[in-house]
């Protein structure tokens, strides 16, 4: 499949495994320049950096190890990557609670 995506710079926040993970190897295997993100853990970045490196030869992909749920972590990653194509949001949390009762903090905390 040629989804158009060969030199586009494709970022995939929580991407180290699972989906995030399969998501980053598609891309890679259409030829995006692929980003992959977890928050402060190097080790998994490189590892699924690795694997995906194992399954598609020649492809462009890096990580970046930075909590985006924090605005440090957002600065590191943007001084990192400062510009991308296409951006998969694989990040996110949340809390079973009524509506009513979710203060401002854990809004902002969720997105």
């Amino acid at each position: 499949m040629d989804l158009g995506l060969k030199g586009k710079i494709a970022v995939v926040s929580g991407s180290t495994a699972g989906i995030g993970l399969a998501i980053g190897s598609t891309l890679a295997a259409e030829g995006a320049h692929v980003v992959l993100e977890r928050p402060e853990l190097r080790s998994a970045v490189t590892a699924a950096v690795d694997s995906i490196l194992k399954q598609h030869k020649g492809a462009q992909v890096r990580g970046v190890a930075a909590d985006l749920g924090k605005a440090e972590g957002v600065a590191k990653f943007v001084r990192q990557v400062p510009e991308a194509d296409v951006l998969i949001n694989n990040l996110g949390i949340f809390e079973v609670k009524p509506f009513g009762d979710i203060p401002d903090s854990d809004w902002l905390r969720f997105f």
